[in-house]
């Protein structure tokens, strides 16, 4: 296990080289973002979901409730892979589209007649994939303009943008009390190094975390983890981690990216807004670190189902 890991890290930082241009589009739209399997054990998700593996589920499923009904559908749920649930429900008249097998499940589609179930075997991961990736990868090389301190995230510099570096275990210790002072920005980046992470019990975002701006305009990028347990924290803001399998939480209030997600948990209707400079340059996949990530990430997939 501990080989895999160290491979894996490897195997990022073998990708970093050449150049690329960062999107945020895909945080910015999605409420759940998964480039392999959702496991779901309850709750919901209420926004506008990608799931780039499977949906697998003994319970009953149920995804839009908060999105907007409008005069034409919009695909709400994308599934690639096959859809293994009793019942999926999707809510406001929108679509679900799979790329798999259905395997038996109910599916009803609520709230008006323009909601449709589209079976498309054509459906990729690839191309979203690739934009968390050159996401991450952009937001970890920016330079910290904030400072983290006895709980305290603090920016006192005049731009629109707050970029702090921080680590797992000093941020998400056990009874930790988190707060923020943003100052003049808009926008925070928090980027949170730690591979095997264990958020610990008692942790609280409190002031500066709380309310519909914060729910939109911070990300937390994880850009090296490759396995986060949420535990009981609620966490606040988008939550960015496209190496990573994740499990845990109390709730989820931003856009949730990662590897999979196994749970029971809300992902309440909230993406980030914003978009890097499109004339900024980031670090782009080379090949030889492609094909060893390509061929570890398939060895975890391997490890899951086993």
């Amino acid at each position: 296990m501990k080989l895999v890991k160290s491979l894996f890290a490897f195997a990022l930082l073998a990708s970093i080289s050449g150049a690329a241009t960062a999107t945020s589009g895909t945080i910015g739209k999605y409420n759940l973002l998964l480039l392999g399997d959702y496991n779901f054990n309850g709750g919901d998700v209420q926004g506008q979901t990608f799931i780039g593996g499977d949906l697998n589920s003994s319970n009953p499923v149920e995804f839009g409730s908060r999105l907007t009904n409008t005069d034409t559908a919009i695909d709400a749920v994308t599934i690639v892979g096959d859809i293994n649930a009793s019942r999926v429900r999707v809510l406001r008249d929108n679509n679900l589209v799979y790329g798999g097998d259905l395997n038996g499940t109910a599916v009803e589609l609520n709230d008006g007649n323009d909601g449709q179930l589209i079976h498309d075997s054509s459906l990729t991961v690839a191309d979203i994939q690739a934009e968390l990736y050159a996401d991450t990868a952009y937001f970890a090389g920016l330079t910290s303009t904030g400072s983290f301190s006895s709980g305290n995230f603090d920016y006192t510099g005049s731009g629109d943008l707050a970029i702090f570096d921080v680590s797992a275990a000093d941020v998400f210790a056990q009874n930790s009390n988190l707060s923020m002072n943003w100052g003049s920005a808009e926008t925070v980046i928090i980027n949170v190094s730690g591979t095997d992470i264990n958020i610990g019990g008692g942790v609280n975002l409190n002031n500066g975390f709380n309310g519909d701006t914060a729910f939109s305009n911070i990300v937390w990028n994880f850009f090296e983890a490759t396995n986060i347990d949420f535990n009981s924290l609620a966490s606040k803001g988008s939550v960015l981690a496209p190496y990573a399998d994740t499990s845990g939480g109390a709730s989820f209030d931003g856009s949730f990216a990662a590897v999979s997600y196994t749970g029971a948990r809300e992902f309440h209707n909230y993406t980030f807004n914003y978009t890097p400079p499109t004339s900024t340059q980031i670090a782009e996949p080379s090949l030889f670190g492609l094909m060893l990530l390509s061929g570890l990430l398939v060895i975890r997939k391997r490890r899951i189902k086993s």
